[in-house]
This record gives C-alpha cells, structure tokens and sequence, in this order.
C-alpha cells in the first residue's frame, strides 16, 4: 500500500480533533471514517513539514461561510500533487511556497509541504514523481 491509497479512505472523513505543534512539525488528525454502518477511528500525522499556508476564505467562497461556526469539519479532499506559488511582493518572495498535499476542509484549505505521512502510524515517504497530477501553478498577492 502506498500513501495515496492509504489515505484515500479520509475523503469525507470527519475531523475529531486538529493538532499543530509548530516546533515539532507535526500535524495531526484524528479522525472518524464512516462507510454505511461501520465507523472506524484513524490519524493522519503530517511531520517535518518543510512549509505550509491556510487559505481560510478564496474569492470563490461563499459570502456566509465562518469556518469558526461550523457545527462539525471534514476533509472535504485529500490531494497529493506538486502546486507551487508565485509572489511579486519582495518579503513573500523569499520564503519557499511549494506545497505536495491540500487538505480541504470544507471551503478551506492547507497547503503543505512535506516528504512524509503516517497512517495510524504507518509512515509513508511522498516523492514527487510519484504525484497523481500535473504540477498546479498560482500567483499569490503580496500584502
């Protein structure tokens, strides 16, 4: 098994409980995946990650939604693919801004980049040639 099909089944999955430990580098999830009747409690862990970024909000998201108020979350796609940024503005410029896995969580998103993913505490090496899709390519606005 493959990190992809490992995390496959977390399309949907409900969101128990978000960890970040900034000094670690890990991030983690504990989650519930529910098929028909049966339920059943995993983690993904995300650990020595080497960059990330939280889009809370896009220019498409809907004028109601508060991330803040959700009675519940759930990722709503797990995505492995190379997506790299682009910023004009002369402080952003030097930090890296490529990323390997977006995790929506409903109309939000976090955009990391790390070599490395546990499964119930199985570890998975993520290689960039092993990437479902094509490169992603976006032009983030300097502040």
């Amino acid at each position: 098994m493959n990190y992809k099909e490992a995390c496959d089944p977390f399309w949907g999955a409900i969101i128990k409980n978000m960890e970040f430990d900034f000094f670690s580098e890990v991030i983690k999830f504990d989650l519930i995946v529910i098929d028909g009747e049966t339920q059943a409690d995993h983690t993904l862990e995300i650990r020595d990650y080497e960059s990330l970024i939280w889009i809370e909000k896009s220019p498409y998201t809907h004028e109601n939604y508060d991330f803040k108020s959700c009675d519940y979350y759930e990722f709503t796609a797990i995505t492995f693919r190379d997506v790299h940024a682009n910023s004009d503005d002369k402080w952003l410029k030097h930090y890296p801004l490529d990323y390997n896995i977006i995790i929506e969580i409903w109309e939000s998103a976090l955009l990391i980049k790390s070599n490395m993913v546990f499964v119930d505490g199985v570890s998975f090496e993520i290689q960039s040639s092993q990437m479902s899709h094509g490169p992603c390519h976006t032009k983030c606005k300097g502040y």
